[in-house]
């Protein structure tokens, strides 16, 4: 076999041969990190043989990568040397541990059109992989139109890690399966709920987050996976992401990534509704110290959802659980500050520790109006009304 270092050279092989190679030299760190923002678009149960790829392509801008299952698009382009330009569609699982265990900064891969074989080589690691027909791959989508909304990376991470987990995973109500995320005047709404539990983030988006005055679209339901994916791949980012919105698909830039994914057709909930007015009971709690204990006590949970009880009153909290044929628990967790009436009221631990695993602060504040009525969280400072999770209360024999 020609060495890396001949590939694409004269007098390596024959001359059909040579016209069919390509050798480009490009960073590990950068290669493994473009490999898997797009990977996280490939889907490992297509039908489609051509999806299972990620779309490599050298062009002016860099070394362009794309994944694709259809619904969610990703495109990120990467520094890179190239001697011709070519494409190829290389397998996502195999390129995304081979890239990631590269022995040198330095990675060359050569690619045999004739043969469609790439070769990746760092080091003294050489690896000949078999690609798929680069023109069968997807077109990437394009969004056209303004700008739809501006953030930073980083806040946008945030605000869909406090909101996607809430989403429904049933997909015979399509539309709870997404996050809604509404334009409403010098805020932007993101809404997730599956009906048990409900988070809601306000994002201000005046200043360096202004998003167009009048924008087309008022709002949209962006599948919550999606979402997810796009909170992953922006996070630490302090660039500004551009949302991009049409009636059936949204956008998001950052740097050399896109994301394009579909919207979902429906009607979501008025959710607005089935949020209290006012509490009976509220306090403050240390978020770690509740979010261990509620932990511990739901090993002895009634039930599949691992089912605690939560009393309110006087200084303390506490989280109690009963398994009838094999014992009980019991936990107190001190309160910074309690107003209101005594109250109790039973829980989903996994609803209550999502939230507490999603927020950051350091306190937050519970609210409650009674032991059929849904609890809420809340920041516990002057923010207080930038972000709200709310869990429906659970029926339980004594």
């Amino acid at each position: 076999m020609d060495s890396l270092e001949t590939l694409g050279q004269p007098g390596a092989g024959t001359e059909s041969q040579t016209e069919a190679r390509m050798l480009l030299s490009c960073d590990r760190d950068e290669l493994a990190a473009g490999v898997a923002a797009v990977q996280r678009a490939v889907s490992s149960r297509t039908t489609l043989p051509i999806l299972s790829g990620v779309l490599i392509e050298t062009t002016p801008e860099g070394l362009r990568l794309v994944g694709t299952d259809l619904e969610l698009s990703v495109e990120t382009f990467i520094p890179v040397s190239f001697s011709v330009q070519a494409a190829m569609v290389l397998p996502a699982r195999y390129l995304g541990e081979i890239v990631r265990r590269l022995p040198e900064r330095e990675v060359k891969v050569a690619f045999d059109g004739a043969r469609r074989v790439a070769t990746i080589c760092s080091g003294k690691a050489v690896y000949d992989i078999n690609s798929m027909e680069p023109a069968e791959f997807p077109l990437f989508p394009q969004v056209e139109g303004n700008v739809w909304w501006k953030i930073p990376g980083k806040d946008l991470a945030q605000s869909v890690r406090q909101t996607a987990f809430a989403a429904a995973t049933d997909e015979n109500r399509p539309f709870l399966t997404g996050v809604l995320v509404a334009w409403d005047g010098g805020e932007v709404k993101l809404v997730a709920t599956d009906t048990f539990r409900l988070a809601l983030r306000k994002v201000q988006a005046d200043g360096d987050g202004k998003a167009d005055e009048s924008p087309a679209v008022r709002q949209m339901i962006v599948p919550a996976r999606a979402f997810a994916e796009v909170g992953r791949i922006v996070q630490g980012e302090g660039d500004e992401v551009e949302i991009y919105a049409s009636p059936n698909q949204v956008a998001f830039k950052c740097r050399k990534t896109t994301i394009v994914s579909r919207l979902i057709d429906g009607q979501f909930p008025n959710y607005e509704r089935v949020i209290p007015r006012g509490w009976k009971s509220r306090m403050v709690v240390d978020r770690v110290r509740l979010m261990d204990a509620v932990e511990r006590v739901a090993v002895l949970g009634k039930d599949e959802f691992g089912t605690v009880r939560l009393g309110f009153g006087g200084d303390t909290v506490t989280i109690s659980a009963n398994a009838p044929e094999v014992g009980t628990a019991f936990e107190e967790v001190g309160v910074a500050g309690n107003e209101g009436e005594k109250g109790e009221t039973a829980l989903r631990s996994r609803y209550l520790l999502d939230v507490l695993r999603a927020v950051d602060d350091e306190e937050l504040a519970l609210e409650a109006t009674g032991p059929v009525s849904p609890v809420v969280l809340k920041h516990a400072g002057a923010e207080a009304g930038d972000y709200l999770y709310l869990i429906m209360p659970v029926t339980v024999n004594a």
